[in-house]
């Protein structure tokens, strides 16, 4: 039997994830993820129970531009600190098992046990799973969780639950009454922001449900919105 949570919810946990990458100001290039954060969100009571975070090193084209630092705040000496994508998913996957032998957490079904909890992952858009990891995987040749083959995309959420469409992350908190805490474009508080309006969401009673999977992004272009 699956526990219903806070509002009717499905998922007792999502797990937020908001990648920074590459970028330049005036050129196309395929992108790679510069920084790799997560965090686990409770939706029952709407707490952060534990974060992952990761500066990954790109391989690609390992200088970052000026206007990519700019933007997203990384300097060049911690991509440099970092590690390539393949071991930040080696890393991830190890977090992945930890907090799902300490919280007994199930992906993927929506038939849990008496003891289980569902989990999800949420994103802003279907670009950072959809396109950006997507496609770094297949240039790279790298295998990547089968978990992170379907998702909740916030954003189109949020603009069907509200009937209003967001003008970006900050917008949306805004529109509803949450000022944003941190850096805008830092991977890790974008995803603790967006965890805070997803949290917003499901207390006016949203519920929270898988949209995208890759099948459905395959015919997306590689470029971030």
């Amino acid at each position: 039997m699956t526990f219903w949570g806070f509002a009717g919810q499905l998922f007792d946990y999502l797990i937020i994830i908001d990648f920074e990458s590459t970028c330049w100001k005036d050129i196309r290039r395929c992108q790679e993820i510069i920084e790799f954060p997560a965090v686990l969100l409770n939706t029952l009571n709407g707490e952060i129970e534990t974060e992952f975070h990761m500066y990954v090193q790109p391989q690609e084209h390992p200088t970052l531009s000026g206007f990519c630092m700019e933007l997203t705040g990384i300097k060049q000496h911690q991509v440099d600190e970092g590690v390539p994508l393949h071991i930040s998913l080696s890393q991830f996957s190890k977090w992945i098992y930890k907090i799902r032998k300490e919280k007994n957490i199930v992906f993927g079904s929506t038939c849990a046990g008496p003891k289980e909890k569902l989990c999800a992952f949420v994103t802003w858009s279907d670009w950072d799973l959809g396109i950006c990891l997507h496609y770094e995987c297949k240039r790279k040749q790298l295998r990547k969780p089968n978990i992170l083959n379907s998702w909740i995309d916030l954003r189109a959420t949020y603009k069907s639950f509200y009937s209003r469409k967001p003008q970006g992350l900050n917008g949306a908190l805004k529109d509803v009454g949450i000022t944003f805490e941190g850096r805008e474009h830092s991977g890790l508080d974008d995803s603790r922001n967006t965890a805070r309006l997803a949290w917003k969401m499901i207390r006016d009673g949203c519920v929270m449900k898988i949209t995208k999977s890759l099948d459905e992004v395959s015919r997306f272009s590689p470029r971030r919105p």
